[in-house]
C-alpha cells in the first residue's frame, strides 16, 4: 500500500496543473490516484508538468535559491534582515532561506522519485513514458547536484516518500556523485533530442552539459583529480555548435524574449493564476522604481557587491554587457525624479547597482512571466574554453572563449571596441581569466557560488574574501567583513533537517556550524 506522504504530495501537484484557476481550500472529496494518472500520456505529462513546477517553486528557484545563494556567494549584497546571516557569511543553521530551500529540494527529488517508481513498474504502453523518464532522471541529477555541492555529502532518496525514509543518513559525497553520475547517463539516452523535444523543456543535450559540470566540479574540488577533465570534454564537445548565440547580448535579458536560440534548460512562468510563481523581480528591481507599474510593489533587494561591478568596469570600461547587466549611478523613480546609486553613491542603502536582468514592467505583484535560464549556451563555450584549457593549453581555448567576446561586442547599434578577443596567454592567466569571465557574462544566473568555490579555498579567498575587505568603498555601516573561514565552502546542515531526521544528527554537521 503507497503511503499517503507522497500520495498527497503528488495528487496536488496533479490538481495545481488542471485548468481551474480557483486556488482550493479544501481537498476534494474525490481524487485521481497514482494508477490512472500513469496510465495515460496525458497524465504522465501532468506528472512532468508538477516535477518542473517543483524545480520552479518559490521554494527553490522562484525565491529561496536566490535570497540565500546569491548573497551567500560573496558577490552580492542584501539588506534583508532574513538573509543578514548569509550576506556576512555567517549562515545560520536556522536561516529563513536555507529551511525553506533544503525540504523544497528533497520535495523536486521525491517528485521524480514517484516519476521514475511508477514509470518502471508500469505495463501501459506509452508513448512518451520513456521522454518523461529521461526527464525525471535528469531532474533529480540535477536537484542533487546542487545539494552535493552546496552541502556536501546528503541522504539519497531514491523511492518515493514514506514514512521510514524519512529518517536517512548522509551519505558520502562519492556516493552522492555516482548517483548523479548515473543519472544523467540514463537521461543522455531517454530524453528527447533537440528540436523533437517539448517546447520550454531541456532536451537530452542539457544532461550531457550537466555531466560535463559534474566532471569539471570533480577535476577542481578536494585538490581535485585532472583525469576527470578529459571526461568533462568528452561529455560537452558534442554540445558544441548545436546551440547559437543571441546577436547581441542586451537581447538576451530584453523582457519578454524567452527561450532563444542560446537557451538550453529555461524556468517557464506565466502570468496566469492566483498562486505566487515567482519573487524574482521584487528582489531585484530598485524598490519605487519605474520598472514596474504604480500600483506594485519591489524591494530590490539582493544586489551586487561594489567589487562585482567595480571589476567589470575596470577589465572592460566600454563593455556593452555592463549596461544589460547593471542598473549604475541612478534609476528613475515613479515620480519621474532620479534616485543616486553606485557608484555616484558609495555609501548607505543606496551605495550598490541593481540587476537589468530580471526586470517585467507587466508584474503584477505575486504571479511573472519572466523565466529563469538555469542553462545557457554561452556558459557551454566558457565551460569548453576552460576545459580545453587545462588539457591542452590556451592555443585552442581562444576559439571558445572569442565566441562569447564577440557577441558581447555586438550592439544594435554596431560594434563596440571591447571586450577585445584574448590572446598572448599563458595557461594560468587563462585559468584566472577565463574565471572572471564566466563573472561577467553570467552574473545572477545562479553560477556565482559554485564557481567561487570549485577551485579551491585559497581560490575563495582570493576571489572573493580579500577583494570585499579591502575594497576603497567598504562601508563600516552597511558591508559586513567576510571571514576568514573554511566553512564557508560549505552550507549548513538545516536544523530542521538534524531535528526531524533521526538518522542523522548535530554530529553530522558541516564543520564551523
Amino acid at each position: 500500500m503507497k503511503n499517503k506522504i507522497y500520495i498527497l504530495y503528488f495528487l496536488t501537484l496533479f490538481a495545481a496543473f488542471q485548468s481551474c484557476d480557483d486556488t482550493l481550500e479544501e481537498l476534494p472529496e474525490t481524487y485521481y490516484n497514482e494508477d490512472q494518472i500513469f496510465s495515460s500520456e496525458d497524465g504522465v505529462e501532468t506528472a512532468i508538468n508538477g516535477l518542473y513546477q517543483s524545480f520552479a517553486d518559490p521554494g527553490y528557484h522562484g525565491s529561496s535559491w536566490h535570497g540565500l545563494i546569491a548573497p551567500h556567494s560573496g558577490k552580492f549584497w542584501s539588506n534583508q534582515g532574513a538573509s543578514s546571516d548569509a550576506t556576512s557569511l555567517n549562515c545560520s543553521p536556522i536561516n529563513t532561506w536555507l529551511t525553506r530551500l533544503w525540504p523544497q529540494m528533497y520535495q523536486t527529488i521525491n517528485v521524480a522519485n514517484v516519476i521514475i517508481n511508477n514509470l518502471e513498474n508500469t505495463g501501459a504502453d506509452l508513448a512518451n513514458k520513456e521522454s518523461a523518464l529521461g526527464q525525471a532522471y535528469f531532474m533529480r541529477g540535477v536537484v542533487y547536484f546542487d545539494l552535493v555541492r552546496l552541502f556536501g555529502g546528503v541522504p539519497i532518496k531514491t523511492k518515493p516518500a514514506t514514512a521510514e525514509s524519512l529518517h536517512t543518513p548522509r551519505a558520502s559525497k562519492q556516493e552522492v556523485y555516482d548517483l548523479i553520475i548515473s543519472d544523467l547517463e540514463k537521461a543522455k539516452t531517454m530524453m528527447p533530442g533537440i528540436g523533437v523535444n517539448v517546447p520550454g523543456r531541456p532536451a537530452n543535450l542539457a544532461a550531457y552539459v550537466y555531466l560535463a559540470k559534474v566532471y569539471v566540479q570533480l577535476a577542481g574540488e578536494d585538490g581535485g583529480d585532472p583525469s576527470y577533465w578529459q571526461k568533462a570534454y568528452d561529455e560537452i564537445i558534442p554540445v558544441y555548435g548545436m546551440y547559437s548565440l543571441t546577436p547581441t547580448y542586451a537581447e538576451l535579458v530584453e523582457q519578454g524574449n524567452e527561450n532563444t536560440v542560446e537557451s538550453i534548460f529555461e524556468i517557464q512562468y506565466a502570468q496566469n493564476g492566483a498562486t505566487r510563481n515567482s519573487d524574482i523581480i521584487r528582489m531585484y528591481t530598485p524598490q519605487n522604481s519605474a520598472y514596474v507599474s504604480t500600483d506594485q510593489r519591489t524591494f530590490g533587494r539582493i544586489r551586487p557587491n561594489k567589487e562585482t561591478f567595480d571589476q567589470h568596469v575596470a577589465q572592460y570600461p566600454d563593455d556593452p554587457r555592463i549596461d544589460a547587466t547593471f542598473i549604475y549611478d541612478f534609476y528613475l523613480l515613479r515620480d519621474g525624479s532620479e534616485q543616486i546609486t553606485y557608484p555616484a553613491k558609495d555609501r548607505g542603502n543606496d551605495g550598490y547597482p541593481y540587476i537589468r536582468k530580471y526586470l517585467d514592467f507587466n508584474y503584477n505583484g505575486t504571479t511573472t512571466s519572466r523565466n529563469f535560464i538555469v542553462l545557457r549556451y554561452a556558459d557551454v563555450l566558457l565551460t569548453l574554453a576552460e576545459i580545453e584549457n587545462e588539457l591542452n593549453g590556451p592555443s585552442n581555448a581562444y576559439t571558445y572563449v572569442n565566441e562569447v567576446l564577440a557577441r558581447a561586442r555586438n550592439t544594435s547599434s554596431g560594434n563596440a571596441t571591447e571586450p577585445a578577443d584574448w590572446s598572448g596567454m599563458t595557461q594560468d592567466e587563462f585559468r584566472m581569466r577565463i574565471m572572471r569571465e564566466r563573472q561577467y557574462e553570467l552574473l545572477a544566473e545562479g553560477h556565482e557560488w559554485f564557481d567561487v568555490r570549485r577551485r579551491g579555498y585559497e581560490y575563495f579567498l582570493e576571489e572573493v574574501v580579500e577583494p570585499h575587505n579591502s575594497n576603497p568603498t567598504f562601508d563600516t555601516r552597511k558591508d559586513y567583513m567576510y571571514p576568514v573561514s573554511v566553512k564557508n565552502m560549505l552550507l549548513p546542515i538545516p536544523s530542521t533537517e538534524i531535528s526531524g531526521n533521526q538518522a542523522i544528527t548535530q554530529a553530522d554537521q558541516n564543520p564551523g556550524y
